[in-house]
C-alpha cells in the first residue's frame, strides 16, 4: 500500500508483522506496520448481574501500512525506530565515537503548522467539504493553509512550500503557483456545495435562526482584473477600481458564505441575492436577516417578505429627522435606555448612547477650533502679503466647512480682504440634537424578541465589522488581489472565507494561554521533522519532546498526525515560469 503512515506512536504500541503464506507450492510474504490497542471486550448483552467482574479487555491489531514493496533497509529502520533502538549512523569510521554518532540529528522541513491547521480543520468538517482525494482538492486544502500561516500570492504560496513538510501532511507531490490556480478554479467550481456542507444545519429548536449580513469593497492597485469596476469605495481609495464583497455569518458572527460583485454595485442588489441563497441554498426558515443602514430597503422588505423572513436594520439619519417632524418619534424617547414604538406594524427601537453622543459633541468642537485657527492664519498671510488674492481665501473656507460638515450652521464671507464668519446657534442644536441617537427598525413580533433583544442583535453586526477587518487589513489578506480572472478571484475569496473559520477557531484555543493567532504559529513554525536515517531515505519522524512554548500550543490543537512517508524530494524550485503577464 502507498504512501504509507510512519510511526509517531510510542515505541513498543506500533510493530512490524511478517505474515508467510503458501498457496499452490508458491511462496508469498507480506510485511506490515501494525499498531496494537487495547480495547473492551464484547460483554453478553444484557444488564451485569450485581457483584459481577469488571469487564475484560482484549488486544486488537490495527494494520497502517503495507510495507512489503519497500527496500529491506528502509524496514529494518522503521523496525528500530518502533523497539526504541537508536538509528545506526551513516559514517561510522568519520565518527569520534558510536554514542556521538546515533545522537546525530538531522532537521528536515516545518511540520508543525500545516499539520496543526489540517488538524483543526478536520474537526472543523473542513477537510470534508472540500474534500480530499483529488489532487486538486488537496491544493485547495494547502491554500486555505498558507493564507492564514503565509498570506501573498499562489507564487508566494508556492516558494513557502519548500520548507513545509507539504507532501508528509497532505500527500501532494511537486507544484508551482500554475497547480495553484487550478485549485482556485476548482474552489469557484464547487463554492456552493462547500458553503453548504459548513453552513449550520437548521433544527426545530432554532427556528427563528439570526443571520448577519454587511458589504464592503476591495481595491485594486491594477485595472485588468474582470470584476474591478469604479464606483462608492468604502475605503477611502478614490480613483481605484474596486469589487463588492458582501459576507453572511450566523448570529455569532461564524462565516457562513461570501459573494463577489463587480465594483459599482449597490447594496441593495447584494441583499436580495444573499435572501435567495438563505432560501435555496440553505434551506433556512423563520429566519430574521440583520443589515445596515441602507442595506434593506424597500426592494429588500418585499424579497423578505415573500420568502417569510424578518428583519432588523437602522434607520439614516435623514429618515429619523422626517419622522421626528412628522411627529411620529419624540426627541424625549433617546435615553440611555432602549424605547420602543410600534407604527403600522413596524416596530422602533430607540436609544441615545452618552459616550458617543458627547465624543460627537466634542470632536465637532475641535474641527471648528480648527478650522477658525486656519481661517485666522490665512488672514494674517493676506493682511502681509499684498500680492494674495481674497478670493481664494473664501474658496479655502468654503472648502473646509464641506469638509468637516460645518456648512449648515457656519457661513463664511468676505469683509474687504478678510473671511469673516458666523454661527447660526440654533441651527447648531439643531443638528446637535441627534448625536449619539439611531433608531433600529424590525418586523420582529413581540413575542420572539422584546426591545432589549432587538437592540442587542442590531448591534452583532459589529461581528461582521470585525470578520471583516479581518479579511481585509487584518490577518488573511484579501487584498491586495494578484488575480485578473473573475473564477480565480472568486475562488480566493472562498479561500479567505475558510481560513476566516480556521482562524476563529483557532483563535478561541489560544485565547486561554493569553496568545494571538500570529503567536500560535510562530511557535508552530518550530516544530520540525527529524530525519530517520540517511538522506536517499528521506524518512522522518517527529521529535520525541518539545519546549515548553511549543507544548502549550500543540495541546491547545488535536493530536499531530504522523508524517506520510515520502520517498521523493521536496517541491523544491520549480517555479520556472517567467514572472511577466501572469495571471
Amino acid at each position: 500500500m502507498h504512501p504509507a503512515i510512519l510511526c509517531s506512536y510510542a515505541p513498543g504500541i506500533v510493530f512490524i508483522k511478517r505474515n508467510r503464506t503458501v498457496l499452490a507450492g508458491r511462496d508469498y510474504q507480506s510485511i506490515l506496520l501494525v499498531q496494537g490497542r487495547r480495547v473492551s471486550a464484547k460483554r453478553a448483552p444484557g444488564r451485569p448481574a450485581a457483584g459481577a467482574p469488571a469487564p475484560k479487555s482484549v488486544v486488537v491489531h490495527q494494520t497502517l501500512a503495507n510495507l512489503s514493496k519497500l527496500p529491506a533497509e528502509l524496514i529494518e529502520l522503521i523496525e528500530q525506530h518502533c523497539k526504541g533502538q537508536p538509528p545506526p549512523p551513516d559514517k561510522p569510521a568519520a565518527a569520534a565515537s558510536g554514542s556521538e554518532a546515533s545522537a546525530a540529528i538531522h532537521l528536515g522541513p516545518c511540520y508543525g503548522v500545516l499539520a496543526g491547521l489540517d488538524g483543526l480543520a478536520r474537526e472543523l468538517g473542513l477537510v470534508q467539504a472540500v474534500g480530499e482525494q483529488s489532487r486538486s482538492q488537496r491544493l485547495a486544502l494547502f491554500l486555505i493553509y498558507a493564507r492564514l500561516a503565509h498570506q501573498g500570492s499562489r507564487l508566494s504560496a508556492a516558494r513557502w512550500s519548500e520548507d513545509h513538510a507539504v507532501k508528509e501532511i497532505l500527500g501532494v507531490g511537486a507544484f508551482d503557483e500554475e497547480d495553484l490556480y487550478g485549485a482556485l478554479e476548482y474552489l469557484q467550481e464547487h463554492q456552493a456545495g462547500i458553503e453548504a456542507a459548513l453552513a449550520p444545519k437548521a433544527t426545530a429548536e432554532k427556528a427563528r435562526a439570526i443571520y448577519l449580513y454587511d458589504v464592503t469593497s476591495v481595491y485594486f492597485e491594477g485595472l485588468e482584473n474582470e470584476l474591478a469596476d469604479f464606483g462608492y469605495n468604502r475605503d477611502g481609495k478614490t480613483g481605484k477600481k474596486q469589487l463588492v464583497a458582501g459576507l453572511l455569518t450566523d448570529g455569532q458572527g461564524e462565516p457562513i458564505s461570501i459573494q463577489l460583485y463587480r465594483g459599482n454595485t449597490g447594496d441593495p442588489p447584494t441583499f436580495l441575492d444573499t435572501i435567495q441563497k438563505l432560501k435555496v441554498r440553505f434551506g433556512a426558515e423563520e429566519v430574521a436577516l440583520v443589515g445596515d443602514r441602507g442595506m434593506i430597503k424597500r426592494l429588500g422588505k418585499e424579497a423578505l417578505g415573500e420568502a417569510k423572513f424578518r428583519y432588523v436594520t437602522a434607520l439614516t439619519d435623514p429618515q429619523i429627522r422626517a419622522l421626528l417632524a412628522k411627529k411620529r418619534l419624540q426627541l424625549e424617547l433617546f435615553e440611555d435606555k432602549p424605547a420602543e414604538v410600534e407604527l403600522e406594524s413596524k416596530r422602533y427601537v430607540l436609544r441615545c448612547n452618552p459616550q458617543t453622543q458627547a465624543r460627537e459633541r466634542a470632536r465637532r468642537a475641535d474641527q471648528w477650533a480648527r478650522v477658525q485657527a486656519k481661517l485666522t492664519a490665512r488672514n494674517q498671510q493676506v493682511e502681509q502679503k499684498p500680492r494674495s488674492k481674497p478670493d481664494s481665501s473664501l474658496k479655502q473656507a468654503q472648502a473646509l466647512l464641506t469638509k468637516y460638515r460645518l456648512g449648515g450652521w457656519v457661513k463664511v464671507e468676505l469683509a474687504g480682504r478678510k473671511v469673516v464668519w458666523t454661527e447660526d446657534q440654533a441651527a447648531r442644536q439643531k443638528q446637535a440634537e441627534l448625536d449619539g441617537c439611531y433608531v433600529i427598525e424590525s418586523d420582529l413580533p413581540k413575542e420572539v424578541a422584546g426591545t432589549q433583544q432587538v437592540h442587542d442583535r442590531y448591534l452583532d453586526l459589529t461581528r461582521v465589522e470585525r470578520d471583516f477587518r479581518t479579511l481585509k487589513t487584518g490577518l488573511l489578506e484579501l487584498r491586495p488581489i494578484f488575480l485578473r480572472k473573475e473564477n480565480r478571484t472568486r475562488g480566493h475569496a472562498l479561500v479567505c472565507l475558510l481560513a476566516l473559520k480556521l482562524a476563529r477557531e483557532l483563535d478561541r484555543r489560544l485565547a486561554p494561554l493569553g496568545l494571538t493567532v500570529e503567536d500560535g504559529l510562530e511557535r508552530l513554525k518550530a516544530v520540525r521533522l527529524v530525519r530517520l536515517g540517511n538522506d536517499e531515505m528521506q524518512l522522518w519522524r517527529l521529535p520525541t519532546s518539545y519546549p515548553p512554548a511549543q507544548s502549550d500550543v500543540l495541546e491547545a490543537l488535536p493530536k499531530l498526525k504522523a508524517p506520510m512517508l515520502s520517498l521523493g524530494k521536496a517541491n523544491a524550485r520549480r517555479l520556472t515560469n517567467p514572472r511577466k503577464e501572469r495571471e
